[in-house]
């Protein structure tokens, strides 16, 4: 853990405002979460899948790969699965990585891509991001050497919320080389409004090189069972499925899975994800109105210019949990339920 990371993490674990007989639990809008419990349709499948725990989960997971499959369109072969998107990024490291290779990707961004290539035994580099918040695809593949293996693609980025259109990934795609995995991470897609949710799924039939992470964390409020899933080829699919750890994905993250796929579990999410979209176009116009820098987002959450510790002490004021990004520049909030934002904006206008 670097030393700038681990100040954050100091900081988050010394908030004071816990609950209490004298203080209301914390307004939480530091994790990206959503701010519902699983859709009724998930929780009755986990309840069901819990009775059975005394026997072993599908290996396999074949269920839940068929249904994640039928949603994009694609061949259940062309889908892993495992224990978060997380677990499937550090695979694909291990599986192309080596001491003495490289990997890229965009910085700030999601802290598990260094985490991944150190582990790997990969050097990396870190290219700063665009000034609207999005990755900078062009010095990306300027920093693609002989070396490169992997390079990850944070869209939208986390935590700065930018996103590159599909048309930019393709032009990036076809300029770098074909034997440089590319990881596009998508943990936030269901909140993009700029363009189709299901757009960047085409070009899995274009670049054998690719291969797409998604997640239930946030689109279906499953961060805490783990549940993340990864779009390729079916070599790249099949590799990931034979190195995964046995019965990572248990069976009632499987039954969770399964349910969250279902029209019924659909339609929840969909409903939930416009009323965050909704929220966070709300949030923006009042920030912009009262001449607040923020960066413009596709995802769950904003991105706040100014000073972390001062902000964060506003926040912390009006009840709200935020998360710092000091070496950033400021502040990362998630949209959440309406009085929740409130809360929120009461910090900063």
């Amino acid at each position: 853990m670097t030393l700038e990371f681990r100040s954050v993490v100091d900081t988050m674990l010394a908030t004071p405002n816990r609950p209490g007989r004298d203080n209301p639990p914390p307004i939480r809008l530091s994790q990206n979460e959503m701010p519902w419990e699983p859709a009724g349709v998930i929780v009755e499948a986990m309840e069901k899948a819990a009775r059975s725990t005394h026997r072993y989960p599908d290996y396999h997971r074949t269920q839940a790969r068929a249904a994640i499959a039928a949603s994009l369109g694609l061949d259940v072969g062309r889908i892993a699965i495992d224990n978060g998107s997380g677990s499937l990024l550090h695979g694909l490291a291990r599986l192309v990585c080596e001491p003495g290779v490289h990997g890229v990707y965009c910085w700030p961004s999601f802290e598990a891509y260094p985490a991944a290539l150190a582990l790997a035994g990969a050097q990396s580099t870190a290219v700063d991001l665009a000034e609207d918040g999005a990755m900078d695809l062009p010095r990306m593949a300027a920093a693609i050497t002989s070396e490169t293996r992997i390079v990850y693609l944070c869209n939208p980025n986390n935590p700065t919320g930018g996103l590159v259109g599909v048309d930019g990934i393709r032009a990036f795609l076809r300029e770098i080389p074909s034997n440089v995995l590319v990881v596009l991470d998508e943990a936030y897609r269901e909140f993009v409004t700029d363009e189709p949710v299901d757009a960047t799924i085409a070009l899995l039939d274009e670049f054998a090189n690719l291969v797409i992470l998604r997640t239930l964390s946030k689109s279906h409020g499953l961060a805490g069972v783990r549940a993340g899933y990864a779009a390729t080829t079916p070599r790249t699919a099949e590799a990931l499925r034979r190195t995964s750890v046995g019965f990572a994905l248990n069976s009632v993250a499987e039954a969770a899975v399964i349910a969250a796929f279902s029209p019924e579990g659909q339609s929840v999410a969909a409903g939930r994800i416009a009323t965050i979209v909704t929220e966070r176009t709300r949030m923006e116009e009042a920030l912009r109105a009262a001449g607040v820098s923020f960066l413009p987002s596709q995802s769950n959450f904003l991105f706040l210019h100014g000073d972390a510790p001062a902000m964060l002490a506003r926040f912390e004021q009006h009840g709200v949990l935020a998360r710092p990004f000091p070496h950033a520049g400021g502040v990362r909030v998630t949209v959440g339920l309406p009085a929740e934002n409130d809360a929120a904006l009461s910090a900063l206008l």
